[in-house]
């Protein structure tokens, strides 16, 4: 578990506590007050008066009481720190898987040819695309909760098919595409499935 996710279920689960915590002190200070109501006021009226909203009000964060306790537990959304995606996977000719890349936790990421002097997180040197895609061809930054692609002016461009679309589009190296789940980036003629 990221140490975000965890930080998030304890905050959670304290908070949850001490909600129930102040839920049953406010039923048994209900309760006191109904008993001692009923054993020290001797006005009938003012003694029916006292029991019944005493005990709407306990009966009340009882039922908020049990409504917390039957809460699904806080489960974290893993994906959802970095706009669900988790995998970048270069597809073959017949859209089989070839490669995978597992970017989660990163931020950034820069598409090319690791020839050395460069330093790039998804190297496609040694793929049947190498020619087609330049030493930095684009790079994918994580930017207010969503991931955004950018063309670094590559010879041979950048483009993206979005899911559901036959098209797919020209990336401007001076205006970042936002990227989603089960779209399919272009570098150069190398395909790129966002998952």
């Amino acid at each position: 578990m990221a140490i975000t996710g965890y930080r998030e279920e304890k905050a959670w689960k304290g908070c949850m506590n001490r909600k129930t915590t102040l839920d049953i002190t406010i039923i048994l200070s209900g309760i006191t007050g109904m008993v001692l109501s009923y054993a020290y006021l001797e006005d009938p009226m003012e003694r029916q008066v006292s029991l019944i909203v005493l005990g709407t009000v306990s009966f009340f964060f009882f039922l908020l009481a049990v409504a917390d306790r039957n809460r699904p537990e806080y489960i974290p959304d893993h994906g959802s720190g970095h706009g669900g995606i988790s995998e970048l996977l270069l597809l073959g000719e017949e859209d089989n898987i070839t490669d995978i890349w597992d970017i989660y936790g990163k931020t950034s990421i820069v598409f090319g040819r690791d020839e050395g002097e460069n330093q790039v997180d998804v190297d496609l040197r040694n793929t049947d695309y190498a020619g087609t895609v330049d030493r930095e061809h684009a790079v994918m930054n994580f930017s207010g909760g969503s991931w955004y692609i950018e063309d670094l002016d590559s010879e041979n461009g950048t483009r993206i098919r979005h899911e559901g679309e036959e098209k797919a589009y020209k990336i401007s190296s001076r205006e970042p595409c936002r990227i989603e789940k089960n779209d399919t980036v272009y570098l150069g003629l190398a395909p790129i499935r966002i998952r």
